[in-house]
């Protein structure tokens, strides 16, 4: 049989390919003089977006263009991720860059066939994300998806449920629920009895289907304030225990009151259950409190590829999701403890090495880091080593994403303690010292090689806001 032809994308990304091998980082500039004959220009954003989703290089930073035609355009400074999908030779895939998840086993190999499938159904994403999504679902009881309206919040959650043979509660939340007998219920004078509300109808059917997962997403929840209409939720999953047959389970969620004598369901969060939020951030929505960013994770979907076209569906065929016994093993270890989980000394050492000098910080600007923190970073690095996971995400991937989903989106302040701050936060994560006439531009280019470039990216952003406007957040 033929081999397939190589698309003009194709080359392009080899090209990335071998330039990621070669350079700690380079911007798309330096792929224009490489380009064959025959190979213009206008493939290079179509071939870095799918280098980026098929995790071969990582997008690290937006410098302007130095090509005199594009002289003041923005364009991507691009650097090879720590992770095995950049290690394969291209020459070892037919030619062709493109067949990365044959060098991959186990988790790592399903998390490429589960992008790619997802591909298939019309969803762009790359491997970080949906590797990044599948981690902080089994290591936190929340998780909430941000980024600009129209990146894909609420369909990723419905076609990874799809995908997993799960099944997808979809809770559209309201501007005008103001407690939990909005979401868990109320008793009806009418009828006498108690009514139970979407979200508990949600508890209630994971709880009696023990061996499915169950994704419940709150699609725009912050159009009123969840510590409101979720507080008995989000407490209840804060203790959990075993049940009879040795299964995680949290305290009974607490209902609204009801008459003596009437009749109330006793629901808890099952571990097959994945509580999941999207946000927008406009003036139309609440901010979300501590006490919800204190429980969560917050996944930040900012990536947008305007060049990225989605495979055609055939009619009436929809495209038949892979096996994935490995990622259905990641989301059933859900350890709600250290204890449980059964960490690592050097996986604790790590997060500690990486939040210790972070405290200060963290207690100025609004988000203190407590074991709450520390647990929820030890937890992902655990998860990832023991299911085989760094082999798309580094362990140093890894903490950062974990310290930008978990510790910076608390991060706020409008004074100048709260700017230096920042910069010592930057120094931090930068492991260098920063000094106070430091340029932004300057720091940019160092941060682009740190360990940690999410995470700089996002504190670099915050220090831009706050020389604009004098305050910042990280929302």
């Amino acid at each position: 049989m033929a081999e397939p032809r190589q698309t003009s994308t194709d080359v392009v990304v080899d090209i990335i390919w071998r330039l990621a091998a070669e350079r700690e980082s380079f911007t798309s500039d330096d792929i224009r003089p490489l380009l064959p004959s025959g190979i213009g220009p206008r493939s290079i954003p179509a071939a870095v977006g799918k280098a980026r989703r098929d995790g071969i290089v990582e997008e690290v930073d937006r410098v302007k263009s130095v090509i005199p035609e594009r002289k003041g355009s923005l364009v991507p400074v691009l650097r090879r991720p720590g992770s095995h999908l950049a290690n394969s030779d291209p020459d070892s895939t037919s030619g062709s860059a493109l067949g990365t998840a044959g060098s991959l086993t186990g988790l790592a190999s399903e998390i490429v066939a589960l992008k790619d499938h997802l591909n298939k159904t019309g969803y762009v994403c790359g491997v970080e994300e949906v590797a990044t999504f599948l981690l902080l679902a089994a290591s936190r009881n929340w998780v909430i998806l941000s980024g600009p309206s129209g990146t894909g919040k609420s369909s990723l959650v419905r076609r990874v449920a799809e995908a997993l043979d799960g099944v997808f509660h979809d809770i559209q939340v309201k501007p005008n629920w103001v407690s939990s007998e909005d979401s868990l219920g109320y008793f009806s004078e009418v009828s006498q009895t108690f009514v139970p509300g979407v979200i508990l109808n949600a508890l209630q059917s994971a709880q009696s289907d023990p061996d499915r997962l169950h994704f419940v997403r709150l699609d725009e929840m912050n159009l009123a304030s969840p510590e409101y209409y979720l507080a008995e939720v989000l407490s209840g999953g804060e203790s959990w225990q075993l049940d009879e047959l040795g299964r995680p389970q949290s305290d009974v969620i607490q209902l609204p009151p009801a008459p003596l004598g009437v009749s109330r369901p006793q629901v808890r969060i099952h571990n097959n259950v994945f509580m999941i939020g999207t946000v927008n951030v406009d003036e139309t929505t609440r901010a979300l409190s501590p006490k919800v960013l204190d429980r969560s994770a917050v996944f930040d979907l900012h990536h947008v590829d305007l060049f990225a076209s989605p495979a055609p569906l055939e009619p009436n065929n929809a495209p038949e999701p892979p096996a994935l016994p490995h990622i259905r093993g990641l989301l059933a270890d859900r350890p709600h403890s250290l204890t449980a989980l059964g960490a690592s000394n050097d996986e604790i050492e790590s997060a500690a090495l990486l939040l210790s000098p972070l405290g200060e910080v963290g207690g100025i600007l609004g988000g203190p880091i407590g074991y709450r923190q520390r647990d929820a970073l030890v937890t992902m690095l655990a998860l990832g080593t023991r299911h085989g996971l760094t082999d798309v995400l580094s362990p140093d991937t890894i903490l950062d994403i974990g310290l930008r989903s978990i510790v910076l989106p608390k991060w706020q302040g409008s004074t100048p303690a709260s700017r230096a701050a920042l910069r010592h936060a930057l120094a931090v994560l930068l492991d260098i010292d920063v000094p106070d006439d430091a340029s932004t531009d300057s720091l940019q280019a160092k941060a682009r090689l740190s360990r940690f470039p999410r995470s700089c990216e996002k504190v670099l952003a915050m220090i831009h806001q706050f020389n604009s406007l004098g305050y910042f957040s990280a929302w």
